[in-house]
């Protein structure tokens, strides 16, 4: 990934000086950037979040994106598991080769608005032609992921049809639905962790949002969790109140290739502890589920945090996969047990997921895997860096622009 033949030395100099403004503006730049965008292909705006557009969470995760391709444009390969990040999302959502000069020009256009007379034509020059490498380099791992997902037995690129067999209630505001292909054939293999675009056409626009897989692999069909999202009217989540109120069983969802690069290694034999909370259990069951298939001997560690027995997802496969395999231990987290809680005993302690409790689960030598809100995030892999976890120990999934999220230093 050190595409730069278009650039000299001095070039990659001129570009990586403008970091520092790009990471003092960049929000604002990326901000201008989205509404203009927006405004002339209005369509574009239902492949994002609402929500995280509105929170300002997409425009912090591109602005990111954008100072740290640039401040390691001699050397792409260092930001290689972001890119890897990004580029899976992008074919989940169906981003193509055309789409990078559309990009290209309106980022262009905010960058020189907020940058003023700091953007010259020289540095402009050298910028585009600095974004076109970036943009190469996500090409070319993009049609490669593409090609691996439509040439694997099963796979398909673009979106395919499914029918929804099942829908179930899993707890308050989380729904699981049990999809199949309306064409019969086999699914493809995916790794635990990784999750399934669907595109939902709502008010005559298509909407995409991402949905883990919440089972092991090899079934005929897929299951993806999902939450309901924000608050009722205009702050609701499209598809996720799409599903939750109008999908039933019979109809058909179009889904993407399975993706995503948050995944369990279940070749290694180290212990492994998965920690998650809230929707955050989705991807971890998967992981579990496998765990029982193919490492049965691998010792493995749960902790789960919800509000209360209300939000307790999956409790009853959980609980049975607890009970099938004496290599896996859970402890479940209620932060504000209600009565019927006690005398229900469905939990294992009360409060949030603490250090103590980490010091004492989680090993020296584990592979840890975490899932949840960003606050839990933050604080779990702080207090594990601080327990003498290495970083690349610790393997985390973001629901939502994982860019937005500062990871803690060591």
């Amino acid at each position: 990934m050190t595409q730069t033949a278009t650039l000299s030395g001095n070039d990659i100099a001129i570009a990586k000086s403008l970091v520092p403004a790009l990471k003092e503006h960049g929000k604002e730049i990326t901000t201008i950037f989205y509404a203009t965008l927006f405004r002339d292909y209005p369509e574009l705006l239902n492949i994002f979040n609402h929500n995280n557009q509105r929170a300002g969470l997409q425009q912090e995760a591109l602005a990111t994106a954008v100072y740290e391709a640039v401040a390691n444009l001699d050397h792409l390969e260092n930001i290689l598991p972001v890119v890897k990040h990004i580029a899976h999302k992008h074919c989940s959502l169906g981003v193509q080769p055309e789409h990078y000069p559309i990009v290209g020009e309106y980022l262009t256009m905010a960058v020189q608005q907020v940058l003023g007379e700091q953007a010259t034509p020289e540095i402009l020059s050298i910028w585009k032609r600095a974004y076109n490498v970036i943009a190469d380099a996500f090409i070319q791992l993009e049609q490669e992921i593409y090609r691996q997902g439509a040439e694997q037995p099963g796979g398909w690129s673009g979106f395919k049809s499914f029918v929804v067999k099942r829908k179930e209630q899993e707890g308050e505001g989380l729904i699981a639905l049990y999809l199949e292909p309306e064409d019969g054939e086999t699914l493809p293999a995916y790794e635990p962790g990784q999750y399934v675009c669907v595109r939902a056409q709502i008010d005559k626009f298509y909407h995409l949002r991402q949905y883990s897989l919440t089972e092991a692999p090899g079934k005929k069909h897929f299951r993806i969790g999902v939450k309901r999202e924000g608050q009722e009217g205009s702050h609701a989540g499209k598809v996720s109140s799409y599903l939750h109120e109008q999908a039933s069983q019979g109809d058909v969802l179009e889904l993407s290739c399975p993706g995503g690069v948050f995944t369990l290694d279940h070749t290694l034999p180290r212990p492994v502890v998965l920690l998650g909370a809230g929707i955050g259990i989705t991807p971890l069951l998967s992981m579990l589920y496998t765990l029982r298939e193919r490492q049965p001997e691998r010792t493995a560690v749960l902790g789960y945090a919800v509000r209360n027995g209300e939000y307790h997802a999956f409790a009853d496969e959980i609980a049975h996969l607890v009970r099938d395999n004496e290599q896996v231990s859970a402890t479940i987290f209620y932060e504000q047990p209600a009565v019927e809680d006690e005398q229900v005993g469905r939990f294992d302690r009360a409060g949030r997921i603490d250090a103590a409790w980490l010091q004492e689960q989680v090993s020296l030598d584990s592979e840890v895997y975490l899932c949840g809100p960003h606050g839990f995030m933050q604080g779990i892999l702080t207090t594990l860096l601080k327990q003498g976890l290495k970083p690349e120990q610790l393997h985390y999934e973001i629901f939502g622009p994982a860019l937005a999220f500062a990871v803690p230093q060591e």
